[in-house]
């Protein structure tokens, strides 16, 4: 009966060993997440001359200039718009977190 003890033991001690493992080695998912919803953009005036820039928001907006190769980090939701030159250029979506956006075609 000992031995059967000792084997049931070993067994048991296998099967959860092999679970560690299992679990260990499983793939993990990273997910960003944004801090209340905002996620940052990188401007880019790729145009040969100033450009004006209106990001729109929840009825509110923002202008400024941006002179030629000129980049400015903004924090924008999915929703936001931006406007060059009073035409709307983009609306941006949570894929757009981090990339930069080219504001001349």
């Amino acid at each position: 009966m000992n031995t059967f003890k000792k084997i049931s033991a070993l067994v048991l001690l296998t099967i959860l060993a092999s679970q560690a493992i299992t679990a260990s080695t499983a793939e993990i998912k990273v997910v960003k997440e944004t801090v209340g919803g905002y996620f940052d953009v990188y401007l880019v005036n790729n145009c040969t001359k100033e450009i004006e820039v209106r990001v729109r928001a929840d009825g509110s907006s923002s202008t400024s200039k941006y002179k030629t190769g000129e980049k400015i980090k903004v924090p924008v939701k999915a929703g936001y718009e931006v406007y060059v030159d009073g035409k709307l250029f983009k609306k941006f979506e949570d894929s757009d977190s981090g990339k930069e956006i080219k504001l001349c075609k």
